[in-house]
């Protein structure tokens, strides 16, 4: 289990109420966007803005806090990045996203032989269509 306060207390970040907020809404939800945070916080903090949020989530994600996630046609999403190496299946018709252990030294190493490149991380997304959306297509 992640304490939020303490992704704060490792870096030079005051450990405000809406940080706070911004970090368990993200832990709750292991993948959210932007909007929905602030719809989810705003309903705790009536007078935090749009802009707050943003600002937030920007310094959060500078700091190595939280990782922003690039998902193509969608709008980004956020997770803590203090978490086991993984990656990301994306179902294309609901856009839930779904965390997946996948060594990949084998590509590192395949990659740095063919390139001589060295590989410091790696971030798969693979898309699909998850099995609650292909069932409800299957009735």
């Amino acid at each position: 289990m992640i304490n939020v306060r303490d992704l704060l207390n490792n870096t030079d970040l005051k450990a405000t109420p809406q940080r706070l907020a911004i970090l368990e809404e993200i832990h709750k939800a292991g993948h959210i966007d932007l909007e929905t945070i602030y719809r989810n916080i705003s309903e705790r903090f009536p007078s935090v803005s749009l802009a707050t949020v943003y600002k937030n989530i920007h310094t959060l994600r500078d700091k190595g806090i939280i990782k922003e996630l690039a998902i193509k046609g969608a709008k980004p999403k956020y997770e803590i990045a203090a978490q086991k190496p993984h990656h990301h299946l994306i179902c294309k018709v609901c856009g839930e996203v779904i965390d997946v252990e996948i060594d990949t030294s084998f590509l590192k190493d395949q990659l740095k032989d063919l390139k001589d490149f060295e590989i410091s991380n790696c971030d798969i997304y693979c898309y699909g269509v998850c099995s609650k959306c292909k069932n409800k297509s299957d009735s």
